[in-house]
């Protein structure tokens, strides 16, 4: 493991090429990434756990995870709004909490981290070309000063050195949410059409008058648009309606 982390600043870039010869979808390259990054700042005594948070339109995603603990950490500062990788990602800084429990920036993710055997933070912010999106890879020790003042310099010279592999993959699953919300977003558009055609024909009102009816029943349900569309759907005996992309 010492070997592993004394060795990385001199091969992260072939490190990182060959995880991306090696997986070439870009969630399966991040997932690696993620696993190796964790592997090289685990010590003997302390386990490390990696998480790459992407901040898109202020809504934070954690795009790979060394695994569920990691993904849990970082979730629970999404759910929080506030911590160490969200403030990393959205101000491009580095954040160390070499003493997690003695610190009292964040007391409501603290308590919580803490009860996950988390004792000390390292965040470093991922330099992205597009300045719609921002990113961190963030770190996790099981042990206070988890990361020395040499470990931190190391990890910081991972990230510059993994900067172009690292910014590459991170936008392209950036592109890829944002295909998957637009594809979401037409589907749903397409059965709130046809529920609209079917009020249109059933009521002979307007599409105006029609599109009202489906948004106060949505209102009065308590339920999404899309939802009210499909039981209306449904109801004419319409089925399923799908979005055909080419």
């Amino acid at each position: 493991m010492e070997d592993q982390q004394q060795a990385a600043p001199h091969l992260v870039a072939g490190e990182i090429q060959d995880l991306l010869l090696d997986n070439p979808d870009v969630e399966a390259f991040l997932t690696e990434l993620t696993r190796h990054s964790a592997a090289m700042f685990s010590t003997a005594d302390a386990d490390v756990f990696c998480g790459v948070t992407l901040l898109r339109h202020r809504t934070a995603a954690t795009v790979a995870s060394s695994g569920e603990r990691a993904l849990l950490l970082d979730e629970l500062q999404y759910q929080f709004a506030e911590g160490p990788c969200l403030l990393s990602a959205r101000k491009g800084v580095q954040v160390h909490v070499p003493d997690l429990a003695a610190d009292d920036t964040w007391p409501d993710y603290k308590e919580v981290a803490l009860a996950q055997g988390i004792r000390s933070i390292l965040a470093l912010p991922i330099p992205l070309p597009d300045d719609s999106a921002k990113a961190s890879m963030n770190l996790y020790s099981e042990r206070t000063a988890g990361f020395d003042q040499a470990t931190v310099q190391r990890a910081t010279d991972y990230v510059q050195q993994a900067a172009k592999g690292l910014s590459l993959a991170v936008m392209i699953a950036q592109h890829s949410q944002t295909a998957a919300n637009l594809r979401a977003a037409m589907a749903s558009r397409t059965v709130i059409d046809v529920a609209t055609g079917i009020i249109i024909a059933q009521n002979r009102c307007t599409q105006a008058e029609a599109v009202e009816l489906i948004k106060r029943a949505s209102s009065n349900r308590n339920v999404k648009l899309r939802e009210v569309a499909e039981a209306i759907v449904k109801a004419a005996g319409g089925g399923n309606v799908e979005t055909h992309f080419k």
